[in-house]
C-alpha cells in the first residue's frame, strides 16, 4: 500500500492543473504549476499554512473549507506572492488526512476579457470593475510613490438582502445597478468606481480636498444614492451609508483599508444604516 509520501508524490507529478496537497492546513508539497500560478517558491510553500498562501473572504473561511468533505470552491488571493493576485482554489479530499487543493490563476483571464470586453473583470449586474479588479487598482495606488492625493469613498445599499427577501432578486439587482450608476455619474475621468461585494461600492478619487469637503461630498452623495428607485410604476424606498477616507501621504497598507472598511460596514449596519463616517488614514 503506497505511503502518504508517495500518494502525494503521484498526485502532484500526474495533476494536469496546478496543485498543492495539504493535511491538517499545512502545505505538504506543490507541483510546478502551482508555483508558477501562485508566484511563491517552493520553499515557501511547502511547509506554509494554507491561510498563508490565502486571505480569506469572510472570517474562519479557511478553516471552514478545511474542515469540510468532498468538493468546496474558495475565492482568494495570494498574499505571499508579489501584488494583489486573484485565485480560485478548488479542494478535494484524498484520505482522511490529505487534501488536494487546485489552483486556477485568474489574472490571466482577466487581462484577456479586459480586451474582449471585461466579462471577467467586471460586475455582471452594473457593468463596473469587480472586487478583484477595483482592490487591483488600489493596491497599485497605495504602493507607487504618491505623487497624488488620494481618497476613498465607500457606499453601501443598506439592508439589501431584507429587500431582496421582500420584494425579490430582480428589485435587488435593478437598486444596485441605479447605485452604481448614480454614483458613476458624480465621479470625473481619473476616478474609478468598482463594486466591492454584494451591497457595497468603493470609488478611488484622485483629490486634495480637506475632510469637510469630503464630508459635503459623501452627504450629497448619499442624498442622491438613495433617492427612490422605480420598479414596475412602484417607488422603492432605500437608504445607504457612505465612508469616505483621506489617505495621507504616508500611505496605508491594503489589509488596513479592508479591515476599515469592513468595520465601516458592520458599524453602518448594525445602527440602522443611513449615515456617513469620515476617517483619515
Amino acid at each position: 500500500m503506497a505511503t502518504d509520501a508517495e500518494r502525494i508524490a503521484d498526485v502532484l507529478r500526474f495533476s494536469p492543473i496546478a496543485c498543492v496537497v495539504v493535511e491538517d492546513g499545512v502545505i505538504k508539497g506543490a507541483n510546478a504549476e502551482a508555483i508558477e500560478v501562485s508566484r511563491v517558491p517552493r520553499g515557501r510553500l511547502v511547509g506554509s499554512p494554507l491561510s498563508e498562501l490565502v486571505v480569506e473572504e469572510s472570517t474562519g473561511e479557511v478553516e471552514r473549507l478545511l474542515a469540510g468533505s468532498g468538493e468546496s470552491l474558495l475565492n482568494g488571493r495570494v498574499r505571499l506572492a508579489a501584488g494583489l493576485v486573484p485565485i480560485e482554489l478548488t479542494t478535494r479530499r484524498i484520505s482522511a488526512r490529505l487534501q488536494i487543493v487546485s489552483l486556477r490563476h485568474m489574472q490571466v483571464e482577466h487581462e484577456m476579457s479586459a480586451l474582449a470586453g471585461g466579462e471577467l473583470t467586471h460586475d455582471s449586474i452594473t457593468g463596473l470593475p469587480d472586487r478583484y479588479h477595483v482592490l487591483e487598482k488600489l493596491h497599485d495606488r497605495l504602493t507607487v510613490a504618491p505623487t497624488n492625493p488620494l481618497a476613498l469613498i465607500a457606499i453601501w445599499i443598506d439592508d439589501l438582502d431584507s429587500l431582496r427577501a421582500e420584494r425579490g432578486d430582480r428589485v435587488a439587482q435593478k437598486i444596485t445597478r441605479q447605485v452604481g450608476e448614480r454614483v458613476q455619474a458624480r465621479l470625473r475621468g481619473p476616478d474609478l468606481l468598482g463594486r466591492l461585494d454584494d451591497a457595497a461600492f468603493l470609488a478611488l478619487l484622485t483629490t486634495d480636498s480637506d475632510l469637510e469637503q469630503l464630508k459635503e461630498i459623501a452627504d450629497r452623495l448619499r442624498a442622491e444614492v438613495s433617492f427612490p428607485v422605480e420598479v414596475d410604476g412602484v417607488l422603492v424606498s432605500f437608504t445607504s451609508s457612505v465612508m469616505v477616507a483621506s489617505i495621507g501621504p504616508k500611505r496605508p497598507s491594503l489589509e488596513r483599508v479592508l479591515s476599515r472598511l469592513e468595520s465601516v460596514g458592520r458599524k453602518a449596519a448594525a445602527s440602522g444604516g443611513n449615515r456617513t463616517e469620515l476617517f483619515t488614514m
